[in-house]
This record gives C-alpha cells, structure tokens and sequence, in this order.
C-alpha cells in the first residue's frame, strides 16, 4: 500500500509539474521558433525529412511508424520528455552521436523552451 501511495504522489507531482511548465510558457513564440527552426524538416501531423512532432511529449524515442530512425534513436529505450526534448534540442549529436538529424541544435534556452512549450501544446 505504501508503494502504491508513492507512486501515485510521484505521478500527481510530475503532473503537476508538467501543468506548471505550460502555464508559464508562450506557445505563439515558440511556434514562431518551430517554423522558422524546425519546420523545413518536420510537421506537427505528417514525415517529411524528420518523422512527426505531434505528441512527441511522452511518446517512446524512435516509435513513429514507418520512418527510418538511426540505431541510436531507435533503441535508445526511453520515452521523450520536457528534460529530454530539452537536451536533444541543445544539440542532437551530443545526446546520440549517430543520429541523422543534421541539425547543431537551439543554444538559446528561452528559444527551446518556446518551442518544447508549442509542442506540449500540441498533444
């Protein structure tokens, strides 16, 4: 029983984190960022260069169907997060050296946050 109540606590407190992190973020400022940085590459909806961004936030790493991930992404076993998106989006080749996004990453942090923001807002 007292394991089922900390996980419950840990899960409402991540929750509740989750909910404060969108409350204070600009989602039209990073959509601003999405398009100007991101969107020659992906889409919310549909893959194009890169595979879909919609729902990204707690969807596995390397799980779109269909599209041809590096073995690196594709096995990294874990599930993309505010704290994970953040630190692919500094610089993807840092976080899994073999991938194939050709990108050096946002270095401003207001910037990534706008954008991780627009994308939670997503779904």
């Amino acid at each position: 029983m007292l394991t089922a109540a900390r996980i419950a606590a840990g899960t409402l407190s991540l929750l509740l984190a989750h909910l404060a992190v969108a409350a204070e973020c600009d989602a039209s400022a990073g959509q601003k960022a999405f398009q100007n940085k991101c969107a020659a590459c992906h889409a919310l909806d549909q893959d194009k260069v890169g595979p879909h961004l919609s729902g990204i936030v707690g969807r596995p790493m390397g799980a779109v169907q269909g599209y041809a991930y590096s073995a690196g992404l594709a096995g990294a076993g874990q599930t993309w997060n505010l704290e994970r998106l953040d630190q692919w989006l500094t610089a993807p080749a840092r976080m899994i050296p073999d991938t194939n996004m050709a990108f050096g990453g946002l270095r401003n942090a207001d910037e990534r946050k706008a954008v991780l923001c627009y994308l939670q807002s997503q779904g």
